[in-house]
């Protein structure tokens, strides 16, 4: 008996203690999954910001595209007067480098009124008179910049087009507001990096989790979640469900040898007790168990005693 339950003491406790460290592991990644959740929230106020700060300079864009006087300088189309427009509406743009007026007469002679226009922003102001493109990065080194187009309309007719270049330091600013106590921010524009907030720890790929932002073809990727893998996770469900079924199985596996070993005894007290009243002598009986070899012994000695009192009558 004391062994038997001692053997299923020891699974208990066993069980318990790995039970526990699958409830550790568990708490881990949901204070994981909690800084997840931060990385990502802090990434979507990041999208938000910039998104604003981009839209901000698309409407002031596309008012000054709107202006009569833009227009009707552009249809008078004389380089003098397009170059005076060009100076005034860069100094109603805050973060400006350049802003550009680019006709349609332009376009078809191959800009070549505008050598200061890299390959890109060329392309992009093609493209412009065909339709709306999104704001984007362009240029390399110290020419980077954010350029923006718009097109000036008359008569539904893109006559010209509004090229406005301006710094990105913006981007930085946004990025070095995020606080992130875990994990990786790297913010893209196709495969160019932009900005990153955070510590590396691992490739960024475009299978990471990302958020776009808006207004532009720009996506923020999150790095170094800290989730437990596949693996992990096996580990932490096997952690938790096994030790629950061994421990049923063990008391399951208990319980029948114990009703077993509880049902041959008895059988055995039976045939001792019958035995003691039949005055036939006491045999070898194969109890196992200490309490109930007790039991035998304290009703033979009562036997005894019994019998010894009847003869002193």
């Amino acid at each position: 008996m004391k062994k038997l339950f001692s053997v299923l003491a020891a699974i208990s406790v066993a069980m318990v203690l790995i039970a526990g460290s699958g409830a550790y592991l568990i708490s881990k990644t949901l204070i994981a999954q909690s800084k997840v959740d931060a990385v990502s929230s802090a990434a979507k106020g990041m999208a938000t910001t910039l998104s604003l700060q981009i839209s901000l300079f698309e409407r002031l864009l596309e008012k000054m595209a709107q202006d009569p006087d833009v227009v009707n300088t552009v249809i008078q189309n004389n380089p003098a007067l397009i170059a005076v427009a060009e100076k005034k509406l860069a100094d109603r743009f805050p973060d400006i480098i350049h802003i550009k007026i680019i006709t349609a007469d332009q376009i078809k002679s191959g800009l070549n009124t505008n050598p200061d226009l890299s390959f890109a922003d060329q392309q992009m102001v093609k493209q412009t008179f065909a339709k709306e493109q999104l704001s984007a990065i362009q240029g390399e080194g110290n020419d980077r910049h954010l350029s923006i187009t718009r097109r000036i309309i008359q008569n539904n007719t893109a006559i010209a087009v509004i090229l406005a270049g301006i710094r990105y330091d913006f981007i930085n600013t946004s990025v070095a507001n995020v606080s992130l106590e875990k994990g990786y921010l790297e913010l893209r524009q196709d495969k160019l990096v932009l900005a990153t907030a955070g510590e590396k720890k691992e490739e960024i790929s475009s299978d990471n989790p990302s958020i776009s932002v808006g207004n532009t073809d720009w996506k923020i990727y999150l790095g170094n979640n800290g989730m437990p893998n596949f693996l992990e996770f096996s580990l932490i469900f096997s952690m938790t469900l096994i030790p629950a079924l061994v421990v049923a199985l063990g008391f399951v596996t208990g319980y029948r040898k114990f009703t077993d070993t509880l049902r041959a005894e008895l059988s055995w007290v039976i045939k001792a007790v019958k035995d003691i009243l039949i005055d036939k002598p006491l045999g070898n009986y194969p109890i196992k168990l200490q309490e109930v070899n007790m039991v035998i012994t304290t009703l033979a000695q009562f036997k005894r005693v019994v019998t010894e009192k009847k003869f002193d009558f």
